[in-house]
């Protein structure tokens, strides 16, 4: 649950953001490209800390909110969780394969996105 008062706006004003996943079909890429293999699916949390350019595994922050493991499929988009958006603040977030699952993906600027994205409800 929000503050009452958090950076200077009321919960009121608080919009709801949802996290998504995008796997499109190979067919609905332009010039980007996409193999999934193997069995399993994604795991994801939101985590305690901001995630930069030096973390790594073995320094990431900790797990503040694990969403579980999600299966997925080419050509389908799952959302894995809603909460307040963190208006002027980073967060930062961790996909984990379970199972044997195997991801690989370029992204261009052509359609279709490909990934994890935070969107406004």
């Amino acid at each position: 649950m929000a503050p009452e008062n958090w950076m200077g706006y009321s919960t009121s004003t608080f919009q709801t953001c949802s996290l998504v996943f995008l796997l499109p079909t190979q067919a609905q890429l332009a010039t980007s490209s996409c193999t999934l293999s193997g069995n399993g699916g994604l795991g994801c949390s939101l985590l305690n800390g901001i995630a930069t350019s030096t973390t790594s595994y073995s320094n990431a922050p900790s797990v503040k909110n694990d969403y579980g493991v999600t299966i997925i499929a080419p050509g389908n988009s799952y959302s894995i969780a809603t909460f307040p958006c963190p208006a002027g603040s980073a967060i930062s977030f961790e996909l984990k394969a379970s199972g044997d699952i195997f991801l690989n993906y370029f992204q261009d600027y052509n359609p279709s996105p490909i990934g994890l994205y935070i969107t406004k409800c």
